[in-house]
């Protein structure tokens, strides 16, 4: 009988290594998947244990149409991109998010020289309101939200064109979207 030689018993104690490992790696992923474990920062959860959010009709008291179609849009990809999110319609969700755009200034209109002269293109304001539907309180409300949207003093144009305008308009809500979309999962 042949006896084996030491590099036969190093492979197959490299290989039962590279096994042990492999399989105690898989365990411990399986263990931490099946607790419901999450990676902080991730995905983040919403408030008060609740599992669906419903976003109601965004109400737009500008005077600039399409705004509070471009905001649920933002929003929506925002939302469905956070899988511990499920949007739910409005009478089975048990978070209710009510936006309202209260204003918009651009550099054509209502905003002051001071304002154009240290950058700032275009500001919207607006309001939010959290309601918890199962209990009927409000978990937030922000009535002051406002976002301005700056760019360099040497970037910043005279006369702006149209194309540009309605470019920096979206701009300015998808950064609303964002700033809407941090409190609600940092402001409860």
């Amino acid at each position: 009988m042949k006896k084996p030689s030491i590099l036969s018993a190093v492979f197959y104690n490299e290989k039962a290594v590279i096994f042990l490992r492999n399989f105690l790696g898989i365990t411990l992923w399986l263990f931490l998947a099946g607790c419901g474990y999450v990676i902080e920062g991730s995905n983040p959860v919403l408030p008060n244990g609740a599992q669906t959010l419903a976003l109601l009709p965004i109400q737009n008291q500008t005077f600039n149409a399409g705004l509070e179609t471009d905001l649920s849009e933002q929003l929506n990809l925002l939302l469905r991109a956070n899988s511990s999110v499920k949007i739910a319609p409005s009478g089975i969700a048990d978070l209710q998010l009510n936006i309202t755009l209260l204003n918009l200034n651009t550099s054509s209109s209502g905003l002051s020289n001071h304002q154009i002269s240290s950058g700032v293109k275009a500001i919207i304001q607006g309001k939010a309101i959290l309601k918890d539907r199962r209990t009927g309180r409000k978990v937030w409300e922000e009535s002051t939200l406002e976002v301005k949207l700056t760019e360099s003093v040497e970037n910043e144009t005279n006369s702006v064109s149209s194309f540009s305008l309605s470019g920096s308009i979206r701009e300015l809500i998808k950064l609303f979207a964002l700033n809407i979309y941090e409190r609600l999962f940092t402001t409860f």
